[in-house]
C-alpha cells in the first residue's frame, strides 16, 4: 500500500510539466504601484492637499477620506494610490515625503510665531483648488518659493536666473480672478506688510506718509499684487482675515503691556532696533513671552 501511495506522490519532472503543453495557472505578474507623478495633476493636487491637512491637523476626521474618494471617482489609478494608504495601509514613499514636508514648513513658521494649522485652514476658505497645495503653505510659513525642477552643475547660471525671476514675477503681478491674501504675496512683501499692520495697531494708527511710503516702495518695485492687497484695507475699508488676525495679536500685545504699565509701542521698536533681523511676528511673540515671565 505504502508503494502504491508512493508512486501517486512521485514528483513530475520539470521538463515534462514545461513540454506539457497544458495551460500555465501561475500567477499573473502585477502591476507596479502608481506615485503621485504618475497622476493627473487634478488628481495628484487633491491627495497631496489632504495630506498637508491631515498632517497639519493630526489626523482628519472619516468622511474626509470619503470625500477624497468622490474626489478621485473615474480615476482609476489614483484610487489605485489611495488604496495603498487606507485600504493596504501602506505609506508610499512620496506621501511621506509631503508629511516631512509639511512638518519642516510647521516648524519654520513656529519658529517665526506662526500658527500654520490655524493660517491653513484660513487660507483653504479662500485658495484656489488649482495651485499647488505645498506651495500655498510654503508661501503661508514665509519660506521663499522653491523652483521644483532641481538645479544640476551643468545648468546655465543664465537659465536659472531666468527661472527664478519668472517665479518672483508670478508673485508680483494683480491677480484678477480674486482678491489676494496675504500668502499669495512675495516673502519680503509679506514680512512689509506684516510689521505695518503691527505697528500701526501698537502705535494707535501711523502718520499718512508712513502708508504712502509703503505703497511708493511696492511701486517702484513692480509689485502690483502687495498694492492691490493694501487697497482692500485702505481703499475697500474690507481688511483680509489675515490682516484682522495680525492686528488682534498686536491687541494682545498692547494688553499685556498695558498690564505691566508698559508701552507696547516702545518695547516693539527697541527690539527691532537692537535685532533688525528679526521677522515682524517672531518679535511680537517673543515680547509677549517676556511679558508673561514678568507676570
Amino acid at each position: 500500500m505504502n508503494a502504491a501511495r508512493d508512486q501517486h506522490i512521485d514528483p513530475v519532472p520539470l521538463d515534462d510539466l514545461a513540454d506539457s503543453g497544458e495551460p500555465d495557472d501561475g500567477v499573473a505578474p502585477v502591476d507596479p504601484q502608481p506615485s503621485l507623478d504618475d497622476l493627473s495633476p487634478e488628481s495628484s493636487g487633491r491627495i497631496v492637499r489632504y495630506i498637508v491637512t491631515s498632517t497639519l491637523e493630526h489626523g482628519v476626521a472619516p468622511n474626509a477620506v470619503v470625500a477624497l474618494y468622490a474626489d478621485l471617482a473615474g480615476d482609476d489609478l489614483a484610487v489605485r494610490y489611495a488604496d495603498r494608504r487606507f485600504m493596504l495601509r501602506e505609506v508610499p514613499p512620496d506621501w511621506r515625503d509631503v508629511e516631512n514636508r509639511v512638518v519642516d514648513l510647521e516648524e519654520t513658521a513656529r519658529d517665526r510665531g506662526l500658527d500654520l494649522a490655524a493660517a491653513w485652514r484660513r487660507a483653504t476658505g479662500v485658495a484656489m483648488h488649482g495651485q499647488d497645495a505645498l506651495e500655498q503653505l510654503a508661501r503661508l510659513a514665509g519660506v521663499p518659493r522653491v523652483s521644483s525642477r532641481p538645479r544640476s552643475i551643468f545648468d546655465d547660471p543664465d537659465d536659472l536666473d531666468e527661472l527664478e525671476d519668472a517665479d518672483l514675477d508670478s508673485l508680483v503681478e494683480r491677480l484678477v480672478d480674486r482678491e489676494p491674501d496675504l500668502f499669495d504675496l512675495a516673502v519680503e512683501a509679506q514680512q512689509r506688510i506684516r510689521r505695518f499692520a503691527i505697528e500701526e495697531r501698537l502705535e494707535h494708527g501711523l502718520p499718512p506718509v508712513e502708508l504712502l511710503d509703503l505703497y511708493r516702495g511696492f511701486d517702484i518695485g513692480g509689485d502690483q499684487r502687495a498694492q492691490q492687497y493694501l487697497d482692500r484695507v485702505y481703499v475697500e475699508r474690507e481688511p483680509p482675515a489675515d490682516w484682522i488676525d495680525i492686528q488682534s495679536e498686536a491687541g494682545r500685545l498692547m494688553d499685556m503691556a498695558e498690564a505691566r504699565g508698559r508701552d507696547a509701542g516702545r518695547l516693539y521698536a527697541d527690539l527691532l532696533r537692537t535685532s533688525p533681523a528679526l521677522e515682524p511676528m517672531t518679535a511680537m511673540r517673543l515680547l509677549m513671552e517676556r511679558l508673561l515671565r514678568q507676570a
